[in-house]
């Protein structure tokens, strides 16, 4: 595992961070929680495939792989921004679960495994209830 800030650092999920996905941070983010959505939706408009949905002190971030160059924040919003989150099954069946996030920027639909979906969900409402 990777250490960030004196600590291993991975995905709900389980997957490993690398420096250069935790390079989206800023200088004082304390990164809170991670996760790799199956999908991620911004105001009905971009979808990506397989974002990082980073969670930190300040803000949610949703950054999508990039193979060449610093990745950046293809979303964020800050804390303050974010008014709720709730999910229900997704398309009506499953197994995958959609959390609709409602933030002043637009509606941010994440599609996620079943198994991990209460857990992404504590942790927004965590960040916004802060």
């Amino acid at each position: 595992m990777r250490e960030f800030e004196g600590r291993a650092v991975s995905t709900v999920e389980g997957g490993e961070l690398s420096a250069k996905e935790l390079s989206v941070l800023e200088g004082d983010e304390q990164l809170v929680f991670a996760a790799r959505p199956t999908y991620a939706t911004v105001s009905g408009g971009e979808h990506w495939s397989l974002p990082l949905l980073l969670l930190t002190n300040r803000r949610m971030v949703i950054s999508k792989d990039k193979l060449i160059g610093k990745r950046r924040a293809n979303f964020s919003s800050d804390w303050s921004d974010v008014s709720t989150v709730g999910g229900e099954l997704w398309n009506g069946g499953g197994p995958q679960i959609q959390l609709i996030v409602r933030t002043r920027g637009g509606d941010v639909e994440l599609i996620v495994q079943a198994q991990h979906a209460v857990d992404i969900e504590s942790a927004i409402r965590s960040g916004y209830l802060r």
